[in-house]
């Protein structure tokens, strides 16, 4: 049976990029667990914060290219 969300990637193409995927989250689970330690106005945990986003981005890009698979 046909899937209609078009062609699957196969695994061993974007290996790559799932690696990445999975360093990012490693790198974000470690940026909340600073965050968490610190006082909810300070300078460190707003940039920590801005750090987050920006590699949440970077990861939803990834998932987003290579069709949610991760």
């Amino acid at each position: 049976m046909a899937h209609a969300s078009g062609p699957s990637i196969l695994p061993l193409l974007v290996w790559r990029e799932q690696d990445e995927i999975g360093r990012i989250q490693i790198l974000r689970e470690a940026l909340c667990e600073r965050i968490d330690t610190l006082r909810p106005h300070s300078h460190r945990r707003i940039e920590l914060q801005a750090q987050l986003r920006e590699l949440t981005v970077r990861q939803l890009e990834l998932e987003r290219k290579l069709g949610g698979a991760s």
